[in-house]
């Protein structure tokens, strides 16, 4: 007996080690499929279901727009889940691995496309649809006689889909329901008409109507309750938007009688109230129902709603005036609903916008950008035109803010002073009024607290940490209301009265080549007054010098220019544009964009038909006949006769070298001399000069070489060929003595020539600010991608600075975009070298679409102000900054 009993272990694992995976026998196929389908493709199962239920719970349906069939989360939004369906995949490759008979291209073990199914669902759920569709693919190639092959169909359609493959996956869905019709399966038929309503609900060539059709056919497979009552609610939007509001109604109403969850019965509720007859009784009873829902408090977190839901009634009734008002009140009211509050910004922002009111568009536009999902639609165009508008509304506060504050400092003292008193005075006021309401707020709050009698007993020993005790947690809020009262969760929440400080550098800069610098500061803020209970708070950005409204006058006119630029190029609204222009024209005739103005003017009532354009022409030709202008209404192809021209330079100096390379000295010459005077191009000049140079030196002598030498450094100082005329000079044993040379030289030295050194000044213990010249037509891009680099840059490596930038056109090609500012050269020298070195930079100040300098404040103005001397900067910079010769 004890030997039998030792023999049935041997036979089973005999029995064990014979069931391989190479030998197709009925033991090994039952062994197989019972290990694995009650073993390894249960757990795995399991995970998967646990991965289902983990991905439902991270699901937050936008009511304001279409729900889909089937919800997918941001793939970041999934992480909790990701574990379970790796956990399934894993399982499910085990189970393959191990229990697969696959032998000649047939598989034998049953439960084997059980778990590719387990697996291409893991890898769908994950949002690896290239994986899943790899697997369903193998599914329907290899298991053709499994139980698995039809349900992989319409899982392979679903991951088309999702790649936006759609042509294949009409292909595969139509092969779908071929397959599917004939089982009479409910399961299977729940899954097709999904996956075909999706199909049509997504798909370009898709069809609402005939996605109804499916969704209804999906409903008579009778779905699980809570799907049924989001299908009814798609198929009520869905009426929504075909213009079909009693077959909308009665769909929401079935979602109401479902008793959904409370989300949902209210969003159903909200369109019952949009989509009402249009009759005076009908709307009454809606609003009706609308304020009453207002005044519950359990509908405090869905009054945004509520605001638009009474919008939509005054957008059917066409009342703009109330819907903008509703509309505003959804913005403003939105606590938790970033989709609300996105959606009721941007249609507020449409309305202003068609409207022609750009400041308001703004704003709404802002606030709707802040938590705008990148797939949004338009999402591109929308953060376009919030940069554009963004653009617009800096310049014209500029304006507005300039005005005033010019307007304020042309009142008499007195006047001055007691205007100064009064916003002191108010602003006092209106702090004193906000405490008593906090202290109000918070007495009527510890009252409530005091009469409720709360007795929680903190002290017991239950075993749980603080977070998971209810008792805990309800003794330390109200510890916490009693001490702090109610405060908004934010950064420095302690501090009730939280103000922001912005120093705007160049605002508050009045001229300072002739500021006091008798006091060295030593730190950059002290010259800013940030009390508001001060007087100086409002008087330190007030024009009360000449310099300083001079300074005040260029921004206005600079805003002017640039906000009629953005009007004309960008929103495409020529009355504004105008506008601008014509005011920039009056308030300052000679102004250097005056007269760009003018010929902008002249172009825009051309195009018009409106005589208003002769008016400019003639100002134009009369007050400025020798300007490229000019020039340009006289003859519209001058431009063009300017670049043949350039061309044809270009052609002459090719065979100028030619000649020189051949050693004809004198045709060298006289070429040079015939190009030279129609030479337009500094550097291509300095090219005919150099080549003039070296045959002068040939046939005339050392000293004439040397002369013109000296002619090329004086003439064309910026250019390539200035270097080597000045290498060549300083292997040179003396100046050359010829006439002409100390003629030239007695010219440079008069008092009405000035060089950079009689114009920018040596200062470093200035404050300093850091240029950057930017051409924008080199530049990738817009100038606003170019100041959000360099803000970026600045939060990364100067957020203690408090570094604040600003851009203005400085002519037709180029803007000047200022980061103010450094207490010394040192300082702002630190700021140029990592500038021109960081990744995002660097490649425009290598292609010179970027040109920067470090600047100090009165060499500033005079950088500014003396446009015909700006491009020498460059070698004053070079010599006191970088120290080159």
């Amino acid at each position: 007996m004890r030997h039998k009993l030792l023999l049935y272990p041997l036979g089973i694992l005999l029995l064990i080690c014979g069931c391989s995976t190479r030998k197709n026998t009925p033991i090994n196929r039952a062994y197989h499929t019972v290990t694995s389908h009650y073993n390894i493709n249960f757990n795995g199962g399991e995970a998967l279901k646990a991965g289902e239920v983990a991905l439902q719970k991270s699901l937050k349906d936008n009511y304001t727009t279409l729900l889909p069939i089937y919800p997918y989360p941001a793939k970041e939004e999934i992480s909790s889940a990701v574990p379970s369906f790796d956990r399934a995949i894993e399982k499910a490759s085990k189970s393959i691995y191990k229990h697969s008979i696959f032998i000649r291209g047939k598989e034998y073990v049953k439960t084997m496309d059980d778990a590719y199914l387990m697996m291409g669902k893991a890898y769908f759920y994950k949002q690896d649809y290239i994986q899943a569709q790899r697997v369903f693919s193998y599914i329907i190639s290899t298991h053709k006689t499994g139980n698995c092959k039809e349900e992989a169909m319409v899982w392979l359609t679903r991951s088309l889909v999702r790649q936006n493959y759609f042509p294949r996956a009409e292909s595969t869905m139509n092969e779908a329901q071929y397959a599917i019709h004939p089982l009479k399966s409910k399961k299977l038929n729940q899954l097709f008409y999904g996956a075909a309503a999706e199909y049509y609900l997504t798909a370009p060539n898709g069809d609402k109507q005939v996605a109804i059709d499916h969704i209804l056919d999906l409903i008579k497979n009778k779905p699980k309750k809570e799907f049924k009552t989001r299908l009814y609610f798609i198929l009520g939007q869905l009426y929504e938007t075909m213009e079909q509001p009693t077959e909308a109604h009665n769909y929401f109403m079935k979602v109401i009688k479902k008793n959904p969850s409370y989300e949902m019965e209210f969003n159903a509720r909200m369109h019952l109230a949009s989509n009402y007859d249009g009759s005076p009784s009908s709307k009454a009873s809606i609003l009706k129902e609308l304020n009453k829902m207002l005044k519950e408090e359990k509908n405090k977190d869905f009054r945004d709603q509520i605001y638009y839901a009474i919008s939509e009634i005054n957008r059917i009734d066409e009342n703009e005036v109330e819907q903008i008002k509703y509309l505003a009140l959804s913005v403003s009211t939105s606590t938790q609903n970033n989709y609300q509050r996105t959606y009721s910004s941007l249609k507020l922002a449409d309305i202003y916008f068609n409207n022609e009111q750009y400041v308001k568009a703004q704003a709404y536009y802002d606030t709707a950008t802040l938590s705008l999902p990148k797939n949004y639609p338009n999402y591109t165009q929308i953060i376009k035109k919030n940069k554009i508008l963004t653009e617009l509304v800096t310049n014209l506060n500029i304006i507005q803010t300039e005005d005033s504050l010019q307007r304020i400092a042309a009142l008499p003292p007195a006047a001055r002073t007691a205007w100064v008193n009064k916003m002191v005075a108010d602003y006092i006021d209106a702090e004193q009024k906000k405490k008593k309401a906090e202290a109000d707020k918070e007495l009527a709050l510890q009252n409530a607290l005091g009469m409720a009698n709360v007795n929680v007993n903190t002290n017991t020993n239950t075993g749980k940490w603080y977070f998971y005790n209810p008792g805990l947690i309800s003794s330390g809020r109200t510890e916490f209301l009693k001490r702090w009262g109610t405060r908004k969760l934010e950064d420095n929440w302690r501090i009730s009265n939280k103000q922001q400080i912005s120093f705007d550098d160049l605002s508050a800069m009045n001229n300072p080549s002739l500021a006091d610098n008798s006091e060295e500061e030593s730190d950059s803020l002290s010259k800013f007054e940030t009390d508001p209970k001060k007087p100086g708070f409002y008087l330190q950005n007030l024009p009360l010098t000449q310099g300083a409204k001079d300074t005040s006058n260029r921004k206005i006119a600079e805003a002017i220019y640039n906000a009629a630029l953005i009007y004309l190029d960008m929103l495409k609204d020529n009355e504004k544009g105008n506008q601008m222009l014509e005011m920039l024209t009056e308030r300052y005739p000679k102004h250097e964009y005056t007269l760009p103005s003018y010929y902008l003017l002249y172009l825009n009532y051309q195009k018009l038909g409106n005589p208003k354009s002769d008016d400019y022409k003639n100002i134009i030709l009369s007050q400025y006949p020798n300007t490229d202008y000019a020039k340009l209404i006289q003859d519209p192809k001058y431009y063009e006769k300017l670049a043949e021209q350039a061309k044809s330079l270009e052609i002459k100096y090719e065979e100028t070298y030619q000649a020189y390379s051949a050693k004809q000295w004198n045709r060298t010459i006289t070429l040079a001399d015939e190009a030279l005077p129609l030479c337009t191009d500094t550097v291509l000049a300095s090219k005919y000069s150099y080549l003039r140079a070296i045959a002068k030196g040939q046939t005339e002598g050392e000293n004439s070489l040397k002369e013109e030498m000296y002619r090329i450094v004086t003439l064309y100082p910026k250019t390539e060929v200035a270097g080597l005329a000045k290498l060549f000079l300083s292997t040179s044993s003396a100046a050359p003595t010829n006439s002409t040379t100390t003629a030239q030289n007695k010219k440079t030295d008069t008092p009405d020539t000035k060089t950079p050194q009689d114009i920018f000044v040596i200062s470093p213990q200035e404050q300093h600010f850091v240029i950057m010249i930017v051409n924008v037509h080199k530049i990738t891009g817009s100038i606003l991608d170019i100041k959000n680099d360099v803000a970026a840059f600045n939060r990364t490596y100067y957020g203690l600075l408090n570094l604040n930038i600003s851009s203005i056109y400085i002519n037709q090609n180029e803007q000047i975009l200022t980061v103010a500012k450094f207490k010394n050269q040192e300082a702002a020298m630190n700021y140029y070298n990592n500038l021109i070195q960081d990744a995002k930079l660097s490649p425009f100040h290598k292609t010179k679409a970027i040109v920067s300098y470090a600047i100090s404040a009165p060499n500033y103005t005079s950088y500014y102000n003396q446009v015909d001397q700006r491009a020498s900067y460059e070698a004053f910079f070079k010599k006191n900054y970088l120290k080159e010769d």
